[in-house]
C-alpha cells in the first residue's frame, strides 16, 4: 500500500460533526458564544502507517452557566461520545464526506475544572479515537 494520498479524517472535524447533532460545538469557542457549548481539541496523536490508522487524543471541554446546568450538558455529551463507541455510526464531516470511528476509548470522564470566567462552569473528558486512512 502506498501511503501517499492516505491519511484519517481530521479528529477534531470527526467529534465536533458528531457533538453538533446535541449542542453547539467547534474547534474554539468566542466569549459571547450561546451555551451550552463543547470545544474540541487534539492534543495528541499518532499514525499506524503499517495498520493503516490513527489514533488521536481528543479533548472535550463542556461549557455552561450554573453547576447543575453544566454537570447535565457533561454527562449528556458524555453519553453521545459513549454511544459513538459503542455503535461506530457513520459521521458526515464539515466537507460532507463520511466517516467511521474505528474505536473510542475514554481517557478521561467528565471532570470539573477551573475556569476564568466564574460565572460559566467547565467540564473537561479526553477520549482516544481511531480513525483509518482514507483517499485524501
Amino acid at each position: 500500500m502506498t501511503m501517499y494520498g492516505l491519511d484519517s479524517p481530521d479528529s477534531e472535524d470527526f467529534v465536533v460533526s458528531w457533538l453538533q447533532v446535541q449542542a453547539r460545538a467547534s474547534t474554539e469557542r468566542d466569549t459571547d458564544d450561546e451555551l451550552p457549548f463543547a470545544v474540541v481539541t487534539r492534543i495528541a496523536g499518532v499514525d499506524d502507517p503499517d495498520g493503516g490508522s490513527s489514533e488521536d487524543s481528543v479533548q472535550v471541554e463542556w461549557f455552561d452557566r450554573g453547576a447543575s446546568a453544566a454537570s447535565f450538558t457533561a454527562r449528556r455529551g458524555h453519553r453521545r461520545m459513549m454511544l459513538l463507541a459503542r455503535e461506530h455510526t457513520d459521521v458526515t464531516l464539515s466537507d460532507d464526506t463520511v466517516a467511521s470511528v474505528d474505536y473510542l476509548k475514554t481517557s478521561m470522564r467528565p471532570t470539573r475544572m477551573p475556569y476564568a470566567d466564574e460565572q460559566i462552569i467547565r467540564y473537561v473528558a479526553r477520549y482516544r479515537i481511531g480513525l483509518s486512512f482514507v483517499d485524501s
